[in-house]
């Protein structure tokens, strides 16, 4: 008898580069629903930038803006998702009245999973903590065979949090943003960071990245999009332009990422312990 190893079936993603007109929750909310209907049956997944429904630069008027999950506009886009699965980003307003940035995962007319941005930028050009309540949780859920770990922008610029993601063995590392040019300042490039991000994580913890930026200007601010998927040998295998709004498609394979980190040992060699006792010591000197 000749062992034979399992094929697991890809998973088809498609990146929405997409400009958003701010403040127009319904107009945003009508060309979401119009690209799912375009890409239903073509892909099984379609990520969407940070504050997608929104726009960026909401400011004061944020909790004008914001949706509680029941909401008319929220519901009508869930219940839009029949036979696909999407990553869309809002601000969600919850009982509690506190508002998120968040990034809703929504499969087959349900929600499976709601990320709440962590790391709140409030430096350059940035002010979302003066809006946001920060997030407190950072899990992988999972997509089929898959296991998919969420960040919004800023979560992604800490290391700490993406090491996290892979010692809870995330598959995937989608990244859904908002990133302008020159965002923070003439000295360090936004967009190079972004690049020398997306390659390191995914050629260090064997994972495949999703990266998704948005397009098009608000206020003082332009968007350079280029989004992209980087393979976990750190390679481009879908990449978009730097100005206009497109969907891009590829597919994500795990035999691809079983090579890889038989490669490289990243997360098989972790020492949690090791690092949990260190980390102890560290807060005890110079946190508490």
């Amino acid at each position: 008898m000749v062992y034979t190893k399992r094929k697991l079936p890809p998973l088809n993603v498609g990146l929405v580069q997409m400009d958003c007109e701010l403040g127009n929750v319904e107009a945003n909310a009508q060309k979401i629903k119009n690209i799912i209907d375009e890409y239903r049956g073509k892909v099984d997944f379609l990520v969407f930038p940070e504050l997608a429904l929104t726009g960026y630069c909401v400011g004061e008027k944020f909790h004008e803006y914001s949706l509680i999950t029941d909401d008319d506009i929220f519901q009508d886009i869930l219940n839009h998702t029949k036979d696909i699965s999407i990553a869309l980003g809002f601000i969600e307003e919850t009982t509690s009245i506190n508002f998120y940035n968040s990034l809703a995962f929504i499969k087959n007319c349900k929600i499976s999973h709601i990320h709440r941005k962590i790391y709140l930028p409030n430096y350059g050009i940035f002010e979302e903590r003066k809006y946001f309540k920060s997030g407190t949780s950072a899990n992988c859920f999972e997509q089929g065979p898959f296991r998919i770990s969420p960040f919004i922008c800023g979560d992604a610029w800490n290391p700490a949090l993406v090491h996290l993601a892979a010692a809870d063995h995330a598959h995937i590392l989608s990244f859904s943003v908002c990133s302008p040019e020159n965002g923070l300042g003439s000295r360090l490039s936004t967009k190079e960071s972004w690049k020398r991000l997306n390659r390191f994580y995914a050629t260090m913890y064997g994972s495949f990245v999703v990266f998704v930026n948005r397009v098009g200007r608000e206020k003082n601010l332009k968007f350079w999009g280029e989004s992209e998927v980087i393979d976990p040998f750190g390679q481009v295998i879908a990449s978009a332009k730097s100005d206009s709004e497109e969907v891009i498609t590829t597919s994500i394979h795990l035999s691809q990422i079983r090579e890889a980190r038989n490669i490289l040992h990243t997360i098989r060699d972790e020492d949690l312990d090791f690092i949990q006792k260190r980390l102890e010591r560290i807060m005890d000197r110079y946190y508490l």
